[in-house]
């Protein structure tokens, strides 16, 4: 739920609520990614948006005083909120920065859980700071951040930006409340050529304007880098880095984490590793709808590819990762068919199979919502794949073909695989069709692991 200001001067909570404040705020994760805190640890709570202007923030304090158990604070509210706190946190206080405010016994205390979420990160990446050299993009409040952690590690810190006058006040400000803080300043010309670690907090490379990145490439040592950006899910910064040498990070966890340690702040709540992974996981799978959406302008993702490169299996777990329904259209024309497509073929022939096939695709399409399985031939047919593409994002599993044989190995129900060389008329088959799979589709995924397909199928959209 989003709120305006004059909503919220109206609200009154049915249950305990907390709310996430900015301006403008549009549309954001956070109430989703609650509601699943929520329910992993039992509380029966709400969480709402509420658009809050700059001049309203005294009010809307008061207001979330009285209604409220707690808030959020993001861009433009994280440091005017301080004034208007009885206490605040020394990390936050350091940071000159509040993301979660806890309202209790009449005091309203500031909290900065992003730095919690920053460190999650790059503990669950193993990435170690102390003596590394560090090159951090930006000045910001999320650069505050990075740079307190990356100082209080240990961490040699460069900042670059595009205002340099910005920057050094950054700098100033880590040598107070870290004196032993090793900090420079120099300009995106003059970038050290050993950096290991490089860290984008800027916006650059932010959807709608994601194929756009503060550097045109990185320093040849770079080791890790981080995007606090998590929509795309693989920025252009990180495209720039080499994947055999280097790992990347997008700011995903980061957020699910400052939200985990927020959630601790107001109730108390605790949440193993495994419920923050799977709520994760489920934030990946929201975060690919919304850009299916608003990126893609499609309603639902549909799969192709060759038999038995995992199309069902993969489908079955995007539709439980994304709340998509699942939809497999072999399946589904045995059962408006009555029989199984090996009979089909058998006693009405090959054509016969291919013209149901189309009329249930074409049928299909005009669902909304769905993970959409096409069988192997599906796509040799134009229409067929005119038809998808008009309300769907055809993904291609490009799935190795000694996994395409382990698979069907274990299947005795292809009828055009009815042949005394089934391994050779595979590879014929394959061959025949592989270039056709990447021609129609919008996006190619290739890897022999299942849960490597089912993540990379999940941030390439």
């Amino acid at each position: 739920m989003l709120l305006t200001m004059e909503d919220f001067r109206a609200f009154e909570p049915q249950k305990p609520t907390y709310a996430l404040i900015g301006w403008p705020l549009g549309h954001t994760m956070s109430p989703a990614l609650h509601a699943q805190l929520f329910a992993a640890s039992g509380q029966d709570a709400d969480y709402v948006g509420i658009a809050v202007p700059p001049d309203d923030l005294p009010e809307a304090i008061e207001l979330a005083r009285r209604k409220l158990r707690g808030i959020n604070c993001t861009i433009p509210h994280k440091k005017a909120v301080i004034p208007l706190l009885d206490a605040i946190d020394p990390a936050a206080r350091d940071l000159h920065s509040v993301n979660t405010v806890d309202f209790r016994d009449g005091r309203a205390t500031g909290y900065n859980t992003d730095i919690l979420g920053f460190a999650a990160s790059l503990v669950r990446d193993g990435i170690g700071l102390r003596g590394k050299k560090v090159l951090l993009l930006g000045y910001g409040g999320a650069a505050a951040v990075m740079a307190y952690h990356c100082a209080a590690q240990g961490a040699h810190l460069t900042i670059t930006g595009r205002d340099l006058e910005k920057a050094a006040v950054l700098q100033q400000q880590l040598h107070t409340t870290v004196p032993a803080a090793q900090v420079a300043v120099c300009s995106r010309r003059h970038i050290p050529r050993d950096i290991q670690i490089v860290l984008n907090s800027t916006p650059v490379g932010m959807f709608p304007k994601e194929n756009t990145a503060p550097l045109h490439y990185l320093p040849r040592k770079t080791e890790y880098v981080f995007d606090a950006i998590y929509n795309p899910p693989v920025t252009a910064t990180m495209r720039l880095a080499d994947r055999k040498k280097t790992k990347t990070r997008d700011g995903l966890y980061m957020l699910v984490m400052q939200a985990v340690h927020a959630q601790m702040i107001w109730s108390g709540a605790q949440f193993d590793p495994q419920t923050c992974e799977t709520v994760l996981r489920r934030t990946y799978g929201q975060m690919a709808v919304k850009r299916l959406h608003d990126k893609h302008g499609k309603r639902n993702i549909v799969l192709c590819g060759f038999m038995g490169s995992g199309k069902t299996t993969i489908g079955r777990k995007l539709a439980r990762l994304t709340g998509l329904a699942f939809v497999d259209v072999d399946q589904y024309l045995e059962a408006q068919e009555g029989k199984k497509i090996a009979a089909i073929f058998a006693e009405q022939g090959e054509a016969y199979f291919r013209d149901r096939e189309t009329a249930y695709i074409r049928e299909l399409s005009q669902r909304e919502g769905i993970v959409l399985s096409l069988g192997g031939g599906a796509v040799l047919r134009p229409e067929n794949v005119k038809a998808v593409r008009e309300t769907g994002l055809l993904i291609h599993l490009d799935t190795p073909f000694y996994r395409i044989l382990k698979n069907l190995s274990y299947s005795n129900d292809r009828p055009l695989l009815d042949r005394p060389d089934k391994q050779a008329e595979t590879r014929r088959l394959y061959n025949a069709r592989k270039a056709i799979y990447h021609r129609v589709s919008d996006i190619s995924v290739r890897s022999p692991k299942i849960s490597e397909v089912l993540e990379k199928v999940v941030k390439s959209i």
